[in-house]
């Protein structure tokens, strides 16, 4: 691949956006590799935890490539184009494996809209970032205005959204937006000591509070989440691995 890095090790994969010569900007060729690279992950059992980040220290992702993104400016080509972005962003968003963003330097307007997109925003405490598209008379191309809304509540977005003014972590966890902010000399040792923590768990618990966490998120009533979620733990309960730690729990004891 040419624009995204992949590094596999104890469960957690790695991917670097590369493009460290515009500031890791999401380009046509990038959102292609992805998308390929997610699928990759996906069914890959040694893998537990996905972690995005961008090469270098300066940005996790500074936008989308406007040479590539300007290139059009009629609806009837950009609405095809921002909706390919914006698919790549939902299939992270309902990605059945965790997703972590480890935002390491700047993310303004796209990046931002790619870190909304994970199921946790990790930062390092120099990262600033924005919703900057009202100041360039457009909205959030890819979805994530919807996105922002639904994690971090209606009014607390649009403060975020309407003003398009810049941030920095620690005011991005102030307002939910980030989950951990960290020094940035410690952020990848802290994030991959988060998701190791993860990794070390069976995939077959961990895909199914995923699956628990997208019903809560769809908006779907506690009792039928309650439902699925016993249903999940029937599923589970009983197997092998369940039955064997159980079993050394009560020799111990």
């Amino acid at each position: 691949m040419n624009t995204i890095l992949v590094d596999r090790q104890g469960g957690i994969a790695l991917v670097t956006l590369n493009r460290p010569e515009v500031r890791n900007a999401i380009s046509f060729e990038m959102v292609e590799e992805l998308d390929k690279c997610l699928d990759e992950l996906a069914v890959d059992r040694e893998i537990k935890v996905v972690i995005f980040t961008g090469s270098g220290d300066k940005a996790f992702v500074s936008g989308g490539d406007l040479d590539q993104f300007l290139s059009v400016r009629t609806k009837d080509k950009s609405h095809p184009m921002l909706m390919r972005v914006a698919r790549l962003l939902s299939k992270i968003d309902r990605y059945p494996k965790p997703t972590i963003a480890m935002i390491n330097g700047a993310a303004i307007g796209g990046g931002c809209e790619f870190a909304v997109a994970c199921r946790f925003r990790m930062a390092s405490d120099r990262a600033r970032m924005g919703f900057v598209q009202i100041g360039m008379h457009i909205i959030t191309g890819w979805g994530s205005g919807t996105r922002l809304m639904k994690k971090i509540g209606t009014n607390r977005a649009l403060a975020l959204l309407l003003t398009g003014e810049m941030f920095d972590a620690a005011y991005g966890k102030e307002v939910g937006f980030i989950d951990r902010v960290f020094p940035h000399e410690k952020l990848r040792e802290e994030v991959f000591g988060f998701a190791a923590k993860i990794a070390e768990k069976p995939l077959c618990s961990i895909e199914a509070y995923m699956k628990v966490a997208k019903m809560v998120d769809s908006g779907l009533e506690s009792d039928v989440c309650i439902e699925e979620e016993v249903d999940l733990c029937s599923s589970l309960w009983g197997s092998d691995a369940h039955y064997g730690i159980v079993q050394k729990f009560l020799r111990k004891k």
